[in-house]
């Protein structure tokens, strides 16, 4: 009991045992603690279990042992509750402490975090950007302190940008100065490398400044033609370089320069030098303008010299300055001589009664600052000649009017009388033929009206035009031509006899006044004779020349008008010759005048309008009704007239069938036809145009000689694409020459075609004659053929005819479909006329060819054929 007791008592004593003897007691304690810790820790804990045995000495000399076994589980108990209580505290400690860290480094971070914002805009340009003042103290004082800085910062930054703004203005301003300079220019630094060049260089030289700028100057210049004016290359180098000098340039396009090369040097704000600044100056003109001064001083001493007129200047002195050769001729004093000597020594004029001039003289010209002039005065040589002269002076003043000395100009009046007699003479007289010209004409013209009016007779006025003069002219020369026109002038002198007389007006065109005679028939005698005398034969240079004259004649009083009119009244006379034949007179009839002359007027109108381009060129479409194609163009003539709008052919080609004015319309035709050839081909166009050439063009003598200067003019258009379309009638006057012309022209590649035909009644061997092309259907049998059974009957007989003769046929004058679908199952598959297209502008057929579709009925007919 008293174990147990005791280790109720003793909770840490896990046992006790008690030995005797005798006797073994051992009590284990019941309210052993349960262990608290963990398995593991028990192997940190230093405590073990130990038993502890005590000897005992009992009474009576017994011995006892008391033996105790100790618990460590309340030990080890209390050691981990102690330990878990350190724990608990150290824990709260370490929380504690990470927790005001955690908010030490969030506070710290969200101020660099402002730190970082704000620094980054101002990285990105945004100086404005500033801290909020928030936060610990210290981060208080950090934001304060950036904001200082920033503020420091943007005010230098900005003056900085204020600054540089200012430089770049200035540079921009400078760049523009540079180039604004039309001199050109180049900025180099001292090391010689290329800085800058201005607009002008680069267009001088052609160069980019991007490809110079960086490059030595050297180098550049040894690219560049720039020599001195000893033709060595530009050197920047060198103790003989110049900082002005001459330069001749050749710029890349070629252009020749004289320049004024300059340079000059620039340093930095403190002085150190930085480069050079080097310009050009184009002083081309300048050199020009000296090159020219000193031309024409030397111009004007060589015509001084060589003028026929003697020039002497003086100063204001009267010594002489200068004294040309004629001057020394007249004068018969050397220059040597003369130079420095007294004008009244040298030029010595006689006092002759009569003769003095009247005013001033030329010892007054520096007194009353005037030109003198004087004639017929008498100039005493140094060899004592004389001669009669005129002279001219007058003083030399400076550009503010300063007198500086005079000038004398003189001259021998007897070459001068001689010039103007011959002067005279030519003013009256024509220099080819000797005879009269239209001035002296008119002085003729009066004595003869008024020899009619003193005598009472008649007087004729003859105005003669040679026959085909000008074929004389193109076939054997000017020359023979105006040979020919002497002999015809000597006839006509001869033919003049006493008061009558011959002048030239001019070409091939005299004049004959015919007086004294009392009657037309007498006249009409005289001016037959004078004609007969001008057909016989001219032998000139080895050559026989047989010509003929026509004559118009107007005759006073029976005209009674003034000269002048006389002599329009001989022109439209001789028109009226002309018009009947040639070689032949005609007498003014004043009754058919208003005739004549409204005949006249249009002609000259409608040659008018050849020549101020008022005529046009139509084109009438050719097809292939069979096939549909488009194969060639009628050129048709038109005039555009300012006043009654555009004119067919038959409102003015009837005026001039007769006259010359039809060939030139027909050569314009040609030109005008062979120019829209060249156009249509280069369009891709081949289509064969078709001009109409009149019978008094077509039978020239050289027609074919003016064709082939015409197609040498179009070399690039093909000959066989012109096509010549001659009436039939008119083919049928001449049928052995209009045969020989077509020939000529079928050589070269022209074609032909026969016009309006069946309306000439040629014969079959006529037809078989001719070697045209093409015959082509007059459209008034066409238009009518399928109303009339003559007419289809005519035109089925031309249509047989072109086929037995192997000719081409084409229709005029188709109007309608069933037109053509008749000429189709006649054979003849070409055709023209309103059913296919009006005539059009040339600038009108390429879309009309493109729109062009045939007639349905036409693809029919040909199918049933």
């Amino acid at each position: 009991g008293l174990l147990e007791d005791e280790l109720r008592i003793n909770p840490d004593v896990a046992s006790i045992r008690w030995q005797t003897d005798g006797m073994v007691v051992e009590v284990s304690n019941r309210e052993v603690p349960t262990a608290a810790y963990p398995e593991w820790f028990r192997r940190f804990v230093p405590i073990r279990d130990q038993v502890s045995t005590y000897p005992v000495t009992l009474v009576g000399e017994g011995r006892a042992s008391l033996g105790l076994t100790p618990s460590t589980v309340a030990a080890v108990n209390s050691v981990w509750r102690t330990l878990m209580v350190q724990v608990k505290i150290s824990a709260a400690i370490v929380f504690t402490i990470f927790f005001l860290l955690t908010l030490i480094l969030r506070s710290t971070g969200a101020m660099q975090r402002r730190l970082a914002l704000a620094t980054d805009q101002f990285k990105s340009g945004d100086y404005s950007a500033r801290m909020q003042v928030t936060g610990t103290s210290e981060a208080r004082a950090m934001a304060s302190t950036f904001n200082a800085m920033a503020q420091e910062v943007q005010t230098l930054v900005q003056s900085l940008l204020t600054s540089e703004r200012q430089q770049r203005e200035q540079l921009h301003f400078t760049q523009q100065l540079i180039n604004a300079f039309p001199v050109p220019m180049f900025v180099e630094n001292t090391s010689g490398i290329c800085t800058r060049v201005n607009t002008a260089w680069e267009h001088l030289f052609r160069a980019n400044a991007a490809s110079l700028v960086g490059k030595p100057m050297q180098d550049i210049f040894n690219t560049m033609q720039l020599v001195d004016t000893q033709g060595s290359p530009l050197r920047q180098t060198g103790e003989d370089f110049l900082a002005e000098q001459e330069l001749h340039v050749v710029t890349p396009d070629g252009q020749a320069l004289d320049a004024l090369y300059w340079q000059a040097g620039f340093t930095t704000a403190d002085g150190v030098s930085a480069g050079k600044i080097c310009a050009m100056v184009d002083i081309t003109l300048r050199r020009q303008a000296q090159a020219a001064l000193r031309a024409e001083k030397e111009r004007a001493e060589v015509t001084l010299s060589s003028i026929g007129d003697a020039v002497i200047t003086t100063d204001l002195r009267w010594r002489i300055d200068s004294i040309n050769t004629v001057a020394q001729q007249l004068t018969g004093w050397t220059s040597d001589l003369a130079l420095g000597s007294p004008l009244t020594h040298v030029f010595e004029l006689m006092d002759v009664p009569g003769q003095s001039p009247s005013g001033p003289t030329w010892s007054d010209v520096l007194t009353v600052r005037t030109v003198v002039h004087a004639s017929n005065q008498v100039l005493v040589s140094h060899a004592g000649q004389h001669f009669t002269i005129e002279y001219t002076a007058s003083p030399i003043a400076k550009a503010d009017g300063t007198p500086m000395g005079c000038v004398l100009v003189f001259r021998d009046v007897s070459e001068k009388r001689y010039l103007m007699q011959q002067i005279n003479w030519l003013a009256h007289h024509d220099e080819l033929t000797g005879l009269s010209n239209r001035s002296g004409l008119g002085e003729q013209f009066q004595r003869a009206i008024f020899r009619a009016k003193y005598l009472g007779c008649l007087q004729a006025v003859c105005l003669i035009d040679l026959d085909h003069f000008q074929q004389v002219n193109d076939q054997l020369g000017n020359a023979v031509g105006d040979r020919l026109l002497k002999e015809v002038a000597l006839r006509l002198g001869n033919a003049a006899v006493g008061d009558d007389s011959a002048a030239r007006l001019g070409g091939d065109e005299f004049v004959l006044l015919i007086g004294g005679q009392t009657d037309v028939g007498a006249i009409m005698q005289c001016v037959d004779r004078v004609l007969a005398d001008l057909a016989r034969p001219y032998v000139i240079h080895d050559s026989t020349i047989h010509l003929t004259a026509s004559a118009g004649v107007a005759i006073y009083p029976d005209d009674d008008v003034n000269p002048d009119t006389l002599l329009r009244h001989a022109d439209q006379a001789l028109y009226q010759a002309k018009q009947t034949g040639r070689n032949c007179s005609h007498f003014f009839d004043a009754s058919l005048d208003k005739e004549v002359e409204t005949r006249h007027i249009q002609r000259t109108r409608i040659h008018r309008a050849v020549v101020d381009g008022e005529l046009r060129l139509y084109y009438q479409p050719k097809v292939n009704m069979r096939t549909g194609e488009v194969c060639g163009m009628e050129a048709l003539l038109r005039w555009q007239h300012p006043e009654q709008g555009l004119l067919g052919p038959l409102h003015f080609l009837p005026r001039v069938e007769n006259d010359d004015v039809i060939i030139e319309i027909g050569e314009w035709v040609l030109q005008q036809a062979m120019q829209q050839l060249r156009i249509w081909l280069a369009q891709g166009k081949r289509w064969r145009v078709s001009v109409n050439i009149a019978a008094r063009h077509f039978q020239l003598k050289d027609f074919v000689v003016k064709l082939k200067a015409v197609l040498a003019d179009f070399s690039d258009v093909p000959a066989e694409l012109l096509e010549i379309e001659v009436l039939e009638s008119a083919a049928l006057e001449d049928v052995q020459h209009v045969c020989n012309v077509m020939l000529e022209c079928q050589a070269l590649g022209v074609t032909f075609a026969l016009d309006d035909f069946g309306t000439g009644y040629s014969s079959l061997a006529y037809l078989k004659r001719l070697p045209a092309d093409t015959l082509k259907i007059d459209q008034t049998f066409v238009r009518d053929m399928l109303d009339n059974t003559d007419d289809l009957a005519l035109v089925s007989a031309v249509i047989g005819l072109a086929r037995v003769f192997n000719r081409h046929v084409i229709a005029e004058g188709v109007e309608s479909t069933s037109h053509g679908v008749q000429l189709i199952r006649l054979g003849c598959d070409f055709a023209q006329g309103y059913g296919v297209a009006r005539p059009m502008p040339a600038d009108a057929v390429l879309p009309w060819a493109c729109d062009f579709r045939p007639a349905p009925e036409w693809a029919q007919a040909a199918l049933a054929g």
